[in-house]
């Protein structure tokens, strides 16, 4: 019966690990002018750029996506997209990281396979598991009759390769940096 019990404790607390672990990024930084407040202002677009997103298709869509977030939490305050005259500018930012996975090595899992030489000894070390992406992401308003910057906010999560995930993901990493307007 407590064996049972300590399973299930186990079972659950491995599954909020996990969920934990999948949670869509965190915000890292944020700074504001003193006198930005969102409500300022009534509408915004996003900085036309000449970026060639084409030599990676496999983010075109995720730029949109991220685009269609900004557009969702900021109509949701107010604020209405508007390509002729806005009031504020959007510029979005995306640092795309390859970072190695490790673990370390233990007498248990990597026993040494050779102790035949005296001056042989065995050593913790770090040994590569795997490889993701990590990406950064900033979102700047900058006011565009005085082009000054007056928000920023920087975020950064673990990229998935998973379609669904990742909508889902840059939904939540979005609202995230909004709550972070005051």
């Amino acid at each position: 019966m407590i064996r049972t019990k300590i399973y299930a404790f186990a079972a659950l607390l491995s599954v909020l690990a996990v969920s934990y672990a999948c949670t869509a990024g965190k915000v890292i930084d944020t700074n504001q002018a003193e006198n930005f407040k969102l409500e300022n202002y009534k509408s915004f677009d996003f900085y036309k750029t000449d970026l060639e997103i084409d030599k990676m298709p496999e983010y075109t869509q995720r730029v949109d996506w991220i685009k269609e977030a900004i557009k969702e939490n900021l109509e949701s305050r107010g604020v209405n997209q508007e390509t002729e005259n806005p009031e504020m500018l959007v510029n979005i930012g995306v640092f795309i990281e390859e970072k190695v996975q490790t673990r370390e090595t233990d007498l248990i899992s990597d026993p040494p396979m050779y102790i035949g030489q005296r001056n042989y000894h065995w050593e913790v070390q770090e040994i590569p598991v795997g490889t993701y992406n990590e990406g950064t992401f900033t979102l700047d308003f900058v006011d565009r009759a005085t082009n000054e910057m007056v928000w920023q906010g920087v975020g950064k999560s673990i990229i998935t390769k998973k379609d669904e995930a990742a909508k889902k993901d840059i939904k939540n990493a979005t609202q995230k940096l909004f709550t972070k307007i005051e």
